[in-house]
């Protein structure tokens, strides 16, 4: 499905996603429910388990690589305390990761952007990138972004969001095609400057009608909720576009029955 869908084109998007029948699934830092999050194993994990898109975050490096990592302390998720934006890509990427009561077959390292992109490209499954490090609000330092993802021609694959506006109104600037929208903790109603949103889900139940707002705006929504199956006849009944989940598996499992459907595996085939 996701291979020939442009996510820059919201009719495009729209249509797949009640072609689908039920929101896509979007795989919060992969299957961090399981395995070790923003890794490598969780990233195909969340794959296998049948996500639609990969969530993950992003810092620069000293020397200005993409590096997928939440905190830009290293220390919670592989103990070694030093800042990712004071260490050069090479030394990031070489630091192994704790597997913290979570599952994988062999060691994995904190990883690159572009081992994501290699990853997604084969899998024919979409990103939402996360927007950690404050320097993506300087242009300059956006058009890295930009530049990455048009060398891995994964353009028109990716949304972008972040808890800070300014970043996203930078890679608005450089490169305006690419869907950009807000995490946002108090919105009752959709902000119309934005291609989606990623509401708070209190503000869904507060406001049945957010989702049919945001559509009328042209914006995608995709709810804040890593744990949504107990609220998941709620998204499937307001149209949501997409749940954000930490447990695919789960997830996965838990769309047919709120939606009304037999069950079925919601891969990308």
């Amino acid at each position: 499905m996701f291979a020939n869908l442009d996510l820059r084109d919201f009719v495009e998007v729209r249509e797949a996603r009640l072609a689908h029948g039920t929101p896509f699934v979007i795989a919060h830092r992969g299957a961090s429910a399981v395995a070790p999050e923003n890794t490598m194993h969780a990233f195909a994990l969340a794959i296998d388990q049948g996500a639609c898109l990969i969530e993950t975050d992003l810092w620069f490096s000293k020397d200005r690589e993409l590096i997928l990592l939440h905190d830009r302390n290293l220390q919670r998720t592989t103990g070694r305390n030093a800042y990712v934006t004071d260490l050069s890509a090479a030394e990031v990427v070489s630091t192994p990761v704790n597997m913290q009561e979570r599952d994988a077959p062999e060691p994995q390292f904190v990883p690159p952007l572009a081992a994501l992109l290699e990853l997604a490209s084969k899998a024919n499954v979409a990103l939402l990138l996360e927007l950690k490090d404050p320097r993506f609000s300087i242009p300059s330092w956006a058009r890295k972004l930009i530049d990455v993802l048009g060398t891995h021609e994964f353009l028109s694959h990716v949304l972008v969001t972040s808890f800070q506006p300014r970043c996203l109104l930078a890679i608005r600037e450089v490169y305006p095609e690419l869907p950009v929208g807000p995490v946002a903790m108090n919105m009752l109603f959709p902000a119309p400057d934005w291609d989606f949103v990623g509401p708070a889900w209190p503000n869904l139940a507060a406001n049945p009608l957010f989702v049919w707002h945001a559509h009328r705006e042209r914006m995608l929504v995709a709810p804040l909720d890593t744990d949504p199956t107990t609220r998941m006849s709620m998204y499937a009944r307001q149209g949501v576009d997409a749940v954000l989940t930490d447990d695919v598996a789960a997830t996965v499992a838990a769309l047919p029955a709120a939606a009304g459907q037999p069950g079925r595996r919601h891969g990308l085939a």
